[in-house]
């Protein structure tokens, strides 16, 4: 897939705050992304970088302050939920614990058939000729339908999670996190059947994380946020080869890697700033192991630099990137 078809769906401008205590928590910052079919597109950075924010407000979970949301063309921004509701079956979830995210006391048909349900699928027939195909395009038996999630593993229950953003036959998929409460050795297993899902689908997937190994294994493009704000975005192979943002260096660094090669660690001082009381100028100074006076004055935009976007005053003077080989 390129970049020159028309997005399935974008968000532009948006920006998510929150009243605390009557300060203002500026959780989402002016965050743009486009997601297209058959493309990954992956959102990282630290907790509390405002990750889950972001698609909570992409799939109209989270109402906007200002900035623009569409799903194949139409302005859903402010639509009013009876319109919106026909679209939602159109954007799924993937939540992060397995163990969590299903109702034990249901059984894996009623689990998976429950989008079915709520956007009136078809028939009880119907609904279950789904169930027992999305089952299957998840490698789980039919027989599986009947049993409760307490009788599967957690690589198993994530595969449950799949079928049920899968049954309405969407066009966009949120995977928050999908592996990181897996063991690892069922990990690859779970990242190899997303995959597999999106082609067969053509599916548009928005991946959250904070692994940069996982990232540069499933997603095309990345954007790295921070304290709410988009700091770098780009392919993900060019992003992870050479990396132009400090922050995201830094992140690379402490990517593991099976290359020989020595790789410095980069290490930040300090917290992130805490998004109540963000500081003036680039919100990563208070932490950037190259920032200068101006970078304490003043925000830089995010401003196209080749095949990315970079918002640093100083891009590229530190560089912590994966070799190519280890991106393949």
């Amino acid at each position: 897939m390129t970049d020159t078809q028309p997005p399935i769906m974008e968000m532009t401008g948006v920006s998510v705050r929150f009243p605390v205590g009557g300060r203002t928590l500026t959780a989402v910052d002016d965050v743009s992304l486009t997601l297209r079919r058959g493309q990954t597109l992956a959102l990282v950075g630290e907790s509390g970088s405002g990750k889950s924010t972001a698609a909570s407000a992409l799939m109209r979970a989270t109402t906007p302050q200002s900035g623009r949301i569409t799903f194949d063309g139409r302005d859903i921004t402010h639509m009013p939920e009876r319109r919106l509701r026909p679209l939602r079956r159109h954007f799924q979830m993937i939540l992060q614990d397995p163990y969590a995210s299903l109702d034990p006391r249901m059984t894996v048909a009623r689990i998976v058939a429950e989008p079915l349900r709520a956007h009136g699928f078809g028939t009880r027939e119907q609904i279950a000729a789904r169930v027992a195909e999305v089952l299957g395009q998840v490698g789980l038996p039919e027989s599986a339908a009947g049993r409760y999630p307490a009788q599967f593993s957690g690589g198993q229950r994530q595969r449950i999670s799949i079928a049920r953003a899968l049954a309405a036959r969407p066009s966009v998929i949120v995977a928050d996190e999908p592996v990181s409460a897996l063991d690892v050795s069922i990990q690859a297993q779970i990242v190899n059947l997303l995959g597999e899902v999106q082609r067969a689908d053509d599916l548009a997937f928005l991946l959250i994380a904070h692994d940069l190994s996982l990232v540069h294994h499933i997603s095309d493009r990345v954007v790295v946020l921070y304290l709410g704000r988009v700091l770098e975005e780009g392919p993900t192979t060019s992003v992870v080869a050479a990396p132009q943002h400090p922050y995201t260096a830094a992140l690379l660094s402490a990517t593991p890697t099976t290359d020989e090669r020595p790789r410095e660690r980069i290490v930040l001082t300090g917290d992130p700033p805490s998004p109540i009381d963000r500081p003036p100028g680039c919100v990563f100074h208070t932490r950037c192991p190259v920032a200068r006076d101006v970078c304490a004055a003043d925000a830089p935009p995010l401003t196209v630099s080749g095949d990315r976007s970079v918002a640093c005053f100083f891009p590229g003077e530190v560089d912590s990137g994966l070799g190519l080989q280890e991106v393949r």
